[in-house]
C-alpha cells in the first residue's frame, strides 16, 4: 500500500470520528429535548387535570362544555344545569354570579369523552364533534319500543341485538343474518294481511360484510312501513344505498304489476320511532291486499 492510499484512509478515519462526534452530540441533545418534552407533557397533564376537578360541577359531577358557569359569593362552581338556590359546596346563597374566567379555562382545557369504555380527552371543539360520532355513545335499540326500549352503547348494540333484545328475531331464531344480498324475507300471518293488527312486530339485524343494519316493518296509521337502519350516525349513512322492495311470494323476479320499491340512504341509528314511520316505504293496505298470497293457511307476501 502506498504511503498516498495511506494518507487517504487516515483522512477518511478522520472524518468518520468526526461524524460520529456529531452523531453523538445530535443523539445527546435529542434525549434532553425529549426529556424537556416529557416533562412539559406531564407538567400540562397534571395542570390540565388541576382544572378539570376545579371545574367539575359537584352536583352531577361532570366538567361543563359550555357557559354560563355560576359561581357562590365564596367563588364555589356549578354548571347550569345544576344551579340551585343554594350552593352545593358551601349552603351559601347564591345570586347572579357567573364566572367569565371558569368559561375561559372550559374552552382551552381537554375534554374527556363521558361514554364508558371511551375515555378519548379532547379540545372542546373536537370533543363536541367526537360526542355525536363516539363509537361508544349510548343510543336507543332499534327494535320497536313496545317490545325493547333498553339504551345500548352502540359499540355493544348488535350484540345486544343478537343475544338479548326481546324485539329482534335474532335472538328469537337464535340466528346472524349475514352472507349473500340481497335478503329476501317472507312475512305471514294465519289472520289474514299481516302486519295489519296492531301487534309489534320483531325486527331484523343484518350483517353486510361487517356493516351493521335493522330492518323494521311496522303497523302506521292506513300503512304498513318498511325501513333500514345503519348502526351509524347520519354522516356515515351516505357511504350507502339500500334498497327495499314489497312484492308478492310468486314474483321472484320482482318485474309483476304488484310491486313497490323504495331506494335511498339507510336511517342512522339515533333516528326516532315516530320519524322512521313517515319516511320508510309506505305501502296501503290495498296494496299489501294485493300482493298477499294464501299459500296452505298462511296469508304472505316478502
Amino acid at each position: 500500500m502506498s504511503s498516498e492510499e495511506v494518507a487517504k484512509i487516515k483522512v477518511l478515519e478522520e472524518k468518520i470520528e468526526i461524524i460520529e462526534k456529531e452523531r453523538n452530540r445530535f443523539k445527546e441533545e435529542r434525549d434532553v429535548f425529549e426529556k424537556e418534552i416529557n416533562a412539559l407533557k406531564t407538567e400540562f397533564s397534571a395542570l390540565t387535570s388541576k382544572l378539570n376537578d376545579q371545574m367539575e360541577c359537584p352536583v352531577c359531577l361532570e366538567v361543563p362544555t359550555s357557559g354560563p358557569v355560576h359561581c357562590c359569593p365564596n367563588g364555589h362552581f356549578v354548571c347550569s344545569k345544576c344551579k340551585d338556590s343554594h350552593c352545593a359546596t358551601c349552603r351559601i346563597r347564591m345570586f347572579a354570579g357567573k364566572s367569565l374566567l371558569a368559561v375561559t379555562v372550559i374552552e382551552i382545557i381537554k375534554h374527556k369523552c363521558r361514554n364508558e369504555d371511551c375515555g378519548a380527552l379532547l379540545p372542546l371543539p373536537e370533543y363536541k364533534i367526537h360526542s355525536n360520532c363516539c363509537p361508544h355513545r349510548v343510543v336507543s335499540c332499534p327494535a320497536p319500543k313496545k317490545l325493547c326500549s333498553k339504551k345500548v352503547a352502540l359499540s355493544k348494540l348488535y350484540e345486544h341485538i343478537l343475544s338479548e333484545c326481546t324485539g329482534s328475531l335474532n335472538k328469537k331464531q337464535n340466528a346472524e343474518f349475514t352472507g349473500k344480498f340481497p335478503l329476501t324475507i317472507t312475512l305471514s300471518s294465519g289472520k289474514g294481511i299481516p302486519l295489519q293488527d296492531d301487534v309489534s312486530l320483531s325486527g331484523l339485524g343484518l350483517d353486510w360484510n361487517g356493516v351493521k343494519f335493522y330492518i323494521n316493518w311496522e303497523k302506521a296509521p292506513d300503512c304498513t312501513v318498511f325501513s333500514v337502519q345503519l348502526l351509524g350516525s347520519e354522516r356515515e349513512c351516505k357511504d350507502y344505498e339500500v334498497t327495499i322492495t314489497v312484492h308478492r311470494i310468486d314474483d321472484k323476479e320482482m318485474k309483476g304489476k304488484h310491486v313497490i320499491r323504495l331506494v335511498q340512504e339507510p336511517f342512522p341509528v339515533e333516528i326516532e320511532e315516530e320519524v322512521r314511520k313517515k319516511n320508510g316505504l309506505m305501502v296501503g293496505y290495498m296494496m299489501l291486499k294485493k300482493m298477499t298470497v294464501k299459500d296452505a293457511d298462511l296469508w304472505k307476501f316478502a
